[in-house]
Parts: C-alpha cells; structure tokens; sequence
C-alpha cells in the first residue's frame, strides 16, 4: 500500500536523526517465489513515486544482508534513503529491493542448501523474476561472498555495479594472506563457533550483536533487540554449515579475473572489528 512512514517509523527505530523533510512517497511490498528446490524466499520491494517521472530511466538498487542477519538490518539506512529527497533525485532510484537470504529472516531453508552457491542461485533466480533494470547490488559481510559466488557462476548476468560492506575475499588464513576475519581464521574457530550455536542460541545471538558492531551503545535499544531477534530466527545448525562453506571460500581469483565490466565500491572500516581495514 501507499503511504508515507509514520512518526514511530521516522525516528527512534528507523532513525536516531530527525528527517530534514517528509519522505518521498513509495510504495512497500512484501514478495516471495519458490526457489528451485521449492525453498521459499522472501524479499521486499520499494517502489519510489518520482515526482517528475519524465526525468528518464530510473535505476534499481539490491541490499543484501550477511551471514545471521536479514532485512530489517538494513530498515535505517532504507528510510534514510528515503529521506533524502536529493540524493533519491541524483541517483534516480526507482526500486529499492532489501531480500532475506534463504534461512534467515522469513525465507525457509533445506538441511542440503547450506552453501554459498545456494545463496548465489537464489540471487540468480531474484534478478530473472524481478529484472531490475540498471541494478546495483549491496552486499554487505557474507553478502559480498553471495555477490562473488554470483560473478563466479553467473557471470554478472543483471548487475550494472556493486557495493562491497566490509568482507574480505578469505576468511581462513592461508600461506601469504594474513588478512581475512579476526576472529574465525583457522578450523578450530569455525568448531568453537558451531558449538556456540549448538549449546545456547540465545547468548550467541546477543554476543554476535555486540561483536560485529562498532559502536553498539550509539544504537537505539529497540533497534538492538530487532538485530538479536532475527539472528534467533535462524537455525544453527543452518547457520553453522554455512559458515563452514562461507569462511573457507577464497574469492581472490574471482575478483582478480571477472570484474573488468562491472564498477566496484569497496568499503571497509578502520573500526571494523571483524575484519583488517587493509
């Protein structure tokens, strides 16, 4: 349905900074489709109303969330988005697309789907149904890998740009590369990492809120509570095998190889405290 976010939605939750201006107005619809393996994956869909539609071809702009999160990780930087009348009009965005990777958030999962690549073909099979036109992918953490996975398989079939948050292209440490997670570098971390989940869910989630973010006492409490509660609606078994696949995936061909077409921001945080700035 039509309408305009709420005062709730604008500040507090959303939002620590008051809106310099009413939103522009869109439209947010909830979708799904049947994976190939008959998975059901969730996604939602903002259509921005373009005050001047005779501008021309509008772009399309995909948000893709990490390894235990989903999409209402990204429900700030949505609305402030939508906020900016400015930005919206110089980067003439039309479509917002924000999915829930398969198992996390309301998409469902298989005990055989637990890979990277899986990801990766739903992402394929999102961008034929959809057909954005001129999009840019956002992936940020494991969203990155799942962009990768996709060039790799793909070859970038409906993808203009993307946007990489904070994810190194290996995980593990191997001989000469001493840059990937700072704390999930061998197969024992992986190990004391399942078993985490194994044992209690319910303190992994609120440690992982507090590890992988910065600054996690600058953030409103609600919106803290909403990060614990979607890496709780994961299973951690599922989670577990994926990021036994994900973390030892190395991407540096990939990257190195098949992006001469595709313009890339790649964004890393000194702060970051899972990954090496350099």
């Amino acid at each position: 349905r039509e309408r305009k976010p709420s005062a709730p939605e604008r500040q507090g939750f959303f939002s620590e900074r008051s809106p310099r201006r009413a939103m522009s107005s869109f439209t947010k619809t909830p979708k799904s489709f049947a994976a190939k393996d008959g998975t059901a994956i969730h996604y939602d869909h903002y259509a921005v109303h373009r005050s001047n539609p005779s501008e021309g071809d509008t772009n399309s702009l995909l948000l893709i969330h990490g390894w235990s999160g989903s999409s209402k990780y990204y429900s700030p930087a949505v609305f402030a988005l939508l906020d900016d009348d400015e930005l919206l009009a110089r980067s003439k965005l039309g479509d917002i697309y924000v999915l829930d990777l398969r198992g996390h958030g309301r998409s469902r999962f298989t005990e055989t789907g637990c890979e990277v690549k899986d990801l990766a073909q739903d992402l394929r099979e999102f961008i034929a149904r959809e057909a954005p036109p001129r999009l840019t992918v956002c992936g940020s953490s494991m969203g990155v890998a799942i962009i990768c996975c996709y060039c790799e398989l793909f070859d970038l079939q409906g993808v203009e740009n993307a946007v990489f948050v904070d994810q190194a292209p290996l995980q593990y440490e191997a001989e000469g590369w001493t840059l990937g997670s700072k704390g999930l570098r061998t197969p024992t971390d992986l190990a004391n990492l399942q078993q985490a989940l194994a044992t209690d869910m319910v303190a992994f989630a609120a440690g992982n809120a507090e590890c992988c973010l910065v600054s996690p006492n600058s953030l409103d409490a609600d919106y803290m509570q909403v990060i614990t509660k979607e890496t709780l609606r994961c299973d951690p078994g599922f989670l577990g095998s994926l990021m036994a696949d994900h973390t030892q995936r190395d991407w540096r061909g990939t990257l190195r190889d098949k992006w001469e077409r595709v313009s890339v921001l790649n964004m890393a945080g000194a702060e970051s405290q899972i990954f090496p700035v350099e």
